[in-house]
C-alpha cells in the first residue's frame, strides 16, 4: 500500500557494509540491512581525467524474502541498484537535526550488470539463453562478455528457495 507524499527512488551504487541480519525478526519476519553509497562521477576538462563528485548514502533495509536473498547473495562493495522507499533520518523530538542516514526501505534489488557479470538463478530454467551472433548484429563487434560470477558469492539467487 502506498501512502500521499511518499517518495519512492532507485538507487544505483556499491554496499558499503556487509548486510546484517537483524535476528529480533521485527513482527515475525526477517529483517536485513546494510549501507549503500552512489558517487557521482565527472569529467574534469581542464585536468582530463575523471573524478569523484557529489556523494548520497543511505541504510538499505529489506524485508522476508528479499531480505534473507540479499543476505545469501550481497557483499560489502557489490554494485547494486536498488528501488523502494525513502525516509529521512531518524529525529529526537528536541533537535530537529537527522541522528543518522536516511533509510531506503527496498522492495527491488538487483545486480548492476554495466558494473558486474551475474547467475540468474530462478525456478524451471536449465540453461541461460544465448544471444546470437551475426557478423551484421551490433554485439558481434563489442568486447568479450566479462568473466562468470564467482561460485561463492552469487549476485542473484532464487526467491523461491529463500525461506519466508
Amino acid at each position: 500500500m502506498m501512502a500521499m507524499g511518499e517518495t519512492w527512488v532507485t538507487m544505483i551504487g556499491n554496499l558499503t557494509s556487509e548486510p546484517v541480519h537483524h535476528p529480533e525478526r521485527v513482527h515475525g519476519h526477517d529483517v536485513v540491512s546494510f549501507g549503500l553509497r552512489s558517487v557521482e562521477r565527472r569529467y574534469d576538462k581542464e585536468r582530463g581525467e575523471w573524478g569523484e563528485g557529489r556523494q548520497l548514502a543511505v541504510k538499505v533495509t529489506c524485508w522476508r524474502k528479499l531480505a534473507m536473498a540479499a543476505f545469501a547473495c550481497l557483499s560489502k562493495g557489490d554494485p547494486v541498484i536498488v528501488a523502494g522507499r525513502l525516509r529521512g533520518a531518524e529525529t529526537a523530538e528536541e533537535i530537529p537535526v537527522p541522528l543518522g542516514l536516511p533509510e531506503l526501505e527496498a522492495f527491488s534489488i538487483g545486480p548492476n550488470l554495466a558494473r558486474c557479470s551475474a547467475e540468474i538463478q530462478r525456478a524451471g530454467r536449465d540453461r541461460p539463453r544465448a544471444i546470437p551472433m551475426t557478423p551484421q548484429s551490433p554485439q558481434a563487434h563489442q568486447s568479450p562478455p566479462l568473466s562468470p560470477p564467482q561460485r561463492g558469492n552469487p549476485m542473484v539467487t532464487a526467491l523461491e528457495d529463500a525461506p519466508v
